[in-house]
């Protein structure tokens, strides 16, 4: 039995460390050789397929979920911060979602991930409900008891749910359940950054303002418009005017920059 664990961990490390290479070698070259915009294009196409690949390894990941997980962000990390790719040649941030799929699929404790996730899926690559869905499985496998902090998870899902999305009860159960959670972490007597006290009061004062049937539209043009500020590439540009045209405002150009205005009536 230890010979086939042993056989089928050198195996998975064998993989991962062929995936690390392969993404390295095209940066390296890049570095070498100079960034291009085939290339980068090239090499957004090749981390797709690299991430989609790592979503189908198996459940459990061979014992090596952590490292998977550590791995795709740090993959993230890189990818996100290449501001020649994403911006000059227009990129965008589209795989945000799949990075963030992997990591919380892996390790949905790795609650200072979220944060990265709240920004980058919801707000470069301007898709919060999948940001939304990511939020709704990594909680189901976070506990209040064993992570105190885990109240920040649904502070982040509260504010896309009422800031994109629109979804005032969902926002204002959200809130609820980071109130909650958040007395529970004070009650743990564990040192924190933020204070659980303050955190459970503002967030059942968000509760009771949500109580009321809230005209949410002005908020979610405003979030979109950050979306909008952000966007580097057309798909994105897209998606903000499909989102902002249900809200009966639309996407224009004006002194060479894209605003939200409202249609004509």
């Amino acid at each position: 039995m230890w010979l086939r664990n042993l056989v089928i961990n050198l195996g998975a490390i064998a993989v991962f460390a062929g995936i690390a290479l392969s993404l390295q070698f095209p940066r390296l070259n890049q570095r070498l050789n100079g960034q291009t915009l085939e290339d980068t294009r090239k090499a957004v196409r090749d981390e797709e397929s690299r991430l989609r690949l790592i979503l189908q390894l198996p459940s459990r990941g061979l014992g090596f979920n952590n490292m998977i997980a550590d791995f795709a962000f740090l993959q993230f990390l890189q990818y996100f911060g290449d501001d020649t790719a994403r911006v000059q040649f227009k990129t965008g941030y589209g795989l945000s979602p799949l990075y963030f799929e992997n990591i919380i699929e892996r390790d949905p404790r790795f609650i200072s991930s979220y944060i990265y996730l709240s920004s980058s899926v919801s707000i470069f690559a301007g898709v919060p409900r999948a940001a939304n869905d990511i939020y709704s499985k990594g909680l189901r496998s976070l506990n209040p008891f064993i992570q105190p902090s885990a109240y920040s998870v649904w502070r982040y899902k509260a504010t896309d749910q009422l800031l994109f999305l629109g979804d005032g009860k969902g926002a204002r159960e959200s809130y609820l359940k980071a109130a909650e959670w958040a007395d529970i972490a004070r009650e743990s007597g564990k040192k924190l950054i933020d204070d659980p006290k303050l955190v459970a009061d503002l967030s059942r004062q968000s509760a009771t303002w949500l109580e009321e049937d809230r005209d949410l539209k002005n908020a979610q043009i405003g979030a979109w418009s950050l979306v909008l500020q952000n966007a580097s590439d057309k798909k994105t540009v897209e998606i903000v005017s499909q989102e902002v045209d249900k809200l009966g405002m639309k996407v224009e150009l004006q002194n060479n920059v894209l605003v939200i205005v409202p249609k004509k009536k």
